[in-house]
């Protein structure tokens, strides 16, 4: 018999010999939802992306195949939500049996309505999703490549280049970065590496938000690349970004960006619109996630010590399981202490216009 998530989660904990107090002391979760996990009482979250959050901290301190604990959650969910399919199709199918008994000469028919039913159901039910494909690449005219989505398996992390020195990123499987150009929100991800000639290429996507295309290049070892406004495809891109691929492995790639010339007449925000900027200090280890300007950012425990600088045009959104682990410095302001040991705190800042002067903006924090 299959195990059910909470089950696994408890008999993995068991076999460390570890109580349910050594867990919530060692990833800085509150006691309360290490049992709600083991107990499956998912009420206790106030939202599915709480909880799948906290079983991916639990699993990976586990040492649990975290894809396998999530899939299967999911289909837990996809479970208990399949009785009104049944219930709608009883009475359809109990209908078309008295209407046999009354008369025989039907059966034909019967039958065809009946596979009518079923393969409408299957369909409505098991009809795949149109973003199924959507990493699929489109061969452009100019032979560069594109897919529609940024793909949702990856964590992006925030960074900010620096306006003189540039920036190193390693983009692997699971990890790509945020980052901010002009105010403008842009991700940047691997999306495989190929071999040609013995020589390692790596495939990068780079996107902008709002944009759900994703535009595909290919970099090789000490190659440099220019995204420019110049591309029809990149047209919308307020400022040149200069990647240089400085290694590639088997799955991964280390690039250095730097920026460049800005596209005439971008900026046209008006003075006084600054971003809003955060930096966290992870004084203890803590779950986190973060959404800026309405996309989703990192999900993931961070460990003590890791310093996140977290910048957003409009608004930033923060999630933080352990409170009083966490400093924070908004915006040149005091540095200041999330909140109280092991409670999860949720901060949102937003940009507003300021009534005095339309030149002028306002970064306020939600609640106050």
């Amino acid at each position: 018999m299959n195990q059910r998530v909470g089950q696994i989660l408890k008999s993995a904990r068991e076999e460390r010999k570890l109580t349910i107090k050594d867990v919530s002391k060692d990833i800085n979760i509150p006691l309360k939802y290490i049992i709600a996990l083991e107990n499956e009482d998912y009420s206790q979250f106030p939202a599915e992306t709480y909880t799948m959050g906290f079983l991916k901290t639990y699993a990976d301190y586990l040492k649990i195949d975290t894809a396998q604990i999530l899939n299967l959650f999911r289909g837990e969910q996809l479970d208990q939500s399949s009785l009104p399919l049944e219930e709608l199709t009883k009475p359809t199918v109990k209908m078309i049996a008295l209407e046999l008994e009354r008369n025989k000469a039907l059966l034909p028919i019967a039958i065809i309505l009946v596979l009518i039913i079923i393969v409408g159901a299957f369909a409505y039910f098991y009809e795949p999703s149109k973003d199924e494909d959507s990493n699929s690449p489109t061969v452009l005219e100019n032979g560069n490549k594109y897919i529609q989505g940024v793909p949702t398996d990856i964590n992006f992390i925030s960074q900010t280049i620096p306006e003189s020195s540039g920036m190193a990123l390693t983009l692997t499987p699971e990890n790509g970065f945020t980052i901010s150009v002009n105010n403008q929100q842009c991700k940047i991800f691997i999306k495989g590496v190929r071999t040609e000639d013995n020589e390692k290429i790596a495939v990068i996507g780079f996107n902008i938000f709002p944009e759900k295309k994703v535009y595909l290049f290919e970099s090789k070892l000490n190659e440099e690349t220019t995204l420019s406004y110049s591309k029809a495809e990149l047209e919308s891109l307020r400022r040149e970004i200069k990647v240089i691929t400085q290694a590639i492995t088997g799955d991964s790639a280390k690039v250095f960006l730097t920026l460049g010339a800005e596209k005439s007449g971008s900026n046209i925000a008006p003075s006084g619109n600054i971003p809003i900027q955060v930096t966290l200090t992870f004084v203890k280890s803590s779950y986190a996630e973060f959404t800026i300007d309405g996309q989703n950012g990192e999900r993931r425990l961070i460990p003590a010590g890791e310093v996140k600088h977290l910048e957003a045009k409009d608004r930033l959104e923060m999630i933080i399981g352990n409170g009083g682990g966490v400093e924070m410095v908004q915006n040149g302001k005091a540095k200041v202490l999330l909140g109280k040991p092991g409670k999860m705190i949720k901060k949102v800042f937003y940009k507003v216009q300021n009534k005095y002067d339309s030149t002028q903006f306002i970064i306020k924090e939600a609640g106050e």
